[in-house]
């Protein structure tokens, strides 16, 4: 009887590294990895303040929109829900009025804007910054600027703005009730801010 042929595989050697190699590997990953975080922390340190300069630029023009004032001056307090911020409005060394930064929910995500209130406790405009609404439904509402034009000359004078009913109401946006309704949150929460500072 002849022996079975020993397979090619039996022949070969177990599979091993080298550790001096896997130390090299190491630290050349490791070098690339602490090179590209310094090179991102420096172009961090380069585009940060453009950032926050081009921020506060827009930040400036959605407040302009709402309510025009030589100088914006940030309030510290404590503020009512889903306002983030709020601003007196100065122009020529006087207080004009206030301006909101309100977060709300809209229908498919958090609705950004800007609510200006005079000091007749009466909004003076309202400009949405951010938004992720469906485009061609919600985008009805915060991208119009005709229908959010509609709220000037609102208060809280005869309760709470509402949406498609009571006397002090907002009609919704046909098919874009929900971000109609963010809009409507907004609005109120600034107005409740406004109110409790009187």
């Amino acid at each position: 009887m002849s022996k079975p042929k020993e397979t090619a595989s039996a022949k070969q050697p177990a599979f091993s590294l080298d550790p001096q190699y896997i130390l090299r590997i190491t630290g050349v990953l490791l070098a690339i990895c602490l090179v590209t975080a310094l090179l991102l922390g420096i172009v961090n340190q380069i585009t940060a303040p453009r950032i926050d300069a081009i921020q506060k630029a827009k930040k400036e023009a959605a407040m302009s929109l709402v309510l025009p004032a030589d100088e914006y001056v940030l309030w510290e307090g404590n503020l009512p829900a889903h306002v983030t911020a709020l601003y007196l409005a100065n122009s020529g060394g006087e207080g004009i009025g206030w301006v909101a930064e309100t977060a709300t929910s809209g229908s498919q995500g958090t609705i950004e804007m800007m609510v200006g209130v005079g000091t007749d406790g009466k909004v003076t405009g309202v400009s949405v910054v951010k938004h992720s609404e469906t485009p061609n439904i919600g985008t009805k509402v915060v991208a119009d600027q005709s229908v959010l034009d509609r709220f000037t000359g609102m208060s809280h004078e005869n309760g709470e703005i509402t949406v498609n009913s009571g006397s002090n109401r907002f009609d919704a946006v046909s098919g874009a009730t929900f971000s109609s309704r963010g809009v409507v949150e907004g609005v109120n929460a600034a107005l409740a801010a406004v109110g409790q500072l009187s």
